[in-house]
């Protein structure tokens, strides 16, 4: 393997984990792809392969996306007010915390996309910190898809 990649790996990491993430087989990825002049992520959820990149800085095209709304708010609040973002996710762990909010994020869920859409300028923190908090302690998958409590 390539002594950059080895040396490079590390450097950045995915911010949260993700269910169905790639962050275990980042560096496989890279090892395999090698330096590319494109990059495509159609999945892009908590960036570990990206980010994983071990080529980077690279002067090359980049180009991911995600239609979960909730998760484009999450990246988009991040750039634009990441200490708001942080103060909203930092919570202690405990059920009925974890349930009330997955159903207000939900209940919120369809609205937010809308505006996500509508306004590039457009993010909320509050949603952003409740969910990456609640995608960190949730088990398995279904994490704010689910209609009602």
């Amino acid at each position: 393997m390539d002594r950059l990649l080895l040396a490079s790996i590390d450097v950045l990491k995915a911010p949260f984990p993700y269910f169905g993430g790639k962050s275990r087989i980042a560096s496989l990825v890279w090892s395999r792809f090698g330096k590319v002049q494109n990059y495509v992520e159609p999945f892009f959820g908590s960036g570990a392969v990206l980010l994983a990149n071990p080529y980077w800085p690279h002067g090359w095209t980049e180009t991911v996306n995600d239609a979960d709304g909730l998760l484009s708010n999450f990246w988009r609040a991040l750039q634009h007010a990441p200490d708001e973002v942080a103060y909203w996710a930092d919570w202690p762990v405990n059920e009925n915390d974890l349930h009330a909010r997955h159903y207000w994020l939900v209940q919120r869920r369809e609205s937010l996309q809308e505006r996500l859409e509508g306004d590039p300028d457009f993010y909320d923190a509050k949603a952003a910190g409740w969910w990456v908090w609640g995608l960190c302690i949730w088990i398995g998958s279904g994490w704010c898809v689910a209609n009602g409590h």
